[in-house]
């Protein structure tokens, strides 16, 4: 932060050296910051408001219109007169390719039912980042499969030390 020019503390003709200034309000801080940010990106589905909300923030920000979204970090939508459609097929179709289970029958359960898993138990792997990998695509995974997320919290626990049957029960 600098101060501003020609500011001076009262009685004072000029600061002191190493002069530090108190900052009142954090700009993010706030405990209405996130309402207000919706307040001001928050449009109906008038085209009028939304092509309204776009021209402001041309105005301020270089901004390129895309069209419609289709494809987002991995997140499929599809829009219908009844809503919006969220998936990740494309997602867990290239998990599923990278793992060589595309040809895999589906499974009833995500995982083994009463698997026990330890700390322990099996061989260490002899790439841990393979695994963390697994997990962690296994993890944004179950944005749209919520289903998942017991099992996945399940391996998650083991990532510092993933053994051979950890990576199975992943797969």
């Amino acid at each position: 932060m600098t101060i501003p020019a020609g500011y001076s503390p009262p009685g004072e003709t000029r600061l002191p050296p190493n002069a530090v200034c108190k900052l009142n309000k954090s700009l993010y801080g706030l405990k209405q910051a996130s309402r207000q940010w919706y307040a001001k990106f928050s449009t109906s589905n008038d085209e009028l408001a939304v092509q309204k909300l776009k021209s402001n923030l041309d105005a301020k920000f270089k901004l390129k219109d895309l069209g419609p979204l289709h494809f987002f970090l991995g997140l499929e939508i599809a829009r219908t007169e009844r809503g919006i459609s969220i998936s990740q097929r494309p997602y867990a179709l290239q998990i599923l390719e990278e793992t060589s289970f595309l040809g895999c029958k589906p499974a009833a359960t995500p995982m083994e039912v009463n698997l026990k898993l330890s700390q322990d138990d099996g061989e260490e792997l002899s790439d841990p980042a393979l695994y963390r990998r697994l997990i962690g695509k296994l993890l944004y995974l179950t944005i749209t499969r919520p289903d998942l997320s017991y099992d996945v919290n399940k391996l998650s626990q083991f990532l510092s030390k993933p053994r051979l049957p950890h990576f199975q029960a992943a797969q």
